[in-house]
């Protein structure tokens, strides 16, 4: 009876390491097929030849990336060469790299890139100026010989300023800080 048990367990032990292999073997190939390289990422309207899986940047390959600002509606464009970390990438490889880039052509020569952000581009973030809207002083996001978005509309009345704080304003009157905005409302609000 002995003999009997000691088969028993090694044929136990035996299959145990065998389903092991093949359990682990089939997980991994699932995960593969999960990091990206057997998903189809790419939509539709994409311009990507057949084989996008095969295709991979060069060091001679043109990155356009198009910035689109949503509040302000301005758009940048980049043109620029990959780095060296880049070169040999795939698309689903560039994709984990710029997460949220839309692609709209991949391939050896070009890659094009959108990226849309909810917000203002540096110009109109980082620049205010005062000028005139709808007979009230205003501020305006961005540079005074620029797009003009409205900021804020106060409660100054134009008409009731001096004529030379109305032909700068006219112009546009650029502030450079938070402060000097504050402080020229409220000299002319005191006029």
């Amino acid at each position: 009876m002995l003999p009997y048990k000691r088969i028993n367990k090694k044929f136990v032990l035996l299959t145990t390491g065998i389903l092991l292999i093949v359990g682990m073997s089939a997980y991994y190939i699932a995960y593969l097929s999960f990091k990206g390289e057997n998903k189809p990422l790419l939509p539709q309207e994409t311009e990507v030849v057949k084989q996008e899986g095969k295709i991979k940047i060069v060091a001679d390959t043109d990155l356009v990336q198009k910035i689109l600002y949503l509040k302000c509606k301005d758009e940048e464009v980049l043109r620029t060469k990959p780095t060296e970390k880049l070169v040999g990438l795939t698309i689903y490889q560039l994709q984990n790299v710029y997460q949220g880039w839309v692609f709209d052509k991949f391939d050896t020569d070009e890659v094009h890139m959108t990226l849309k952000i909810d917000g203002y581009c540096r110009e109109h973030a980082n620049n205010m100026f005062i000028g005139i809207q709808d007979d009230r002083v205003a501020v305006f996001y961005g540079k005074p010989d620029s797009k003009r978005i409205v900021k804020e509309v106060t409660n100054i009345q134009v008409n009731k300023l001096m004529v030379q704080d109305v032909e700068e304003l006219k112009q546009g009157l650029a502030v450079s800080s938070t402060e000097e905005l504050l402080r020229t409302l409220e000299g002319m609000q005191s006029r």
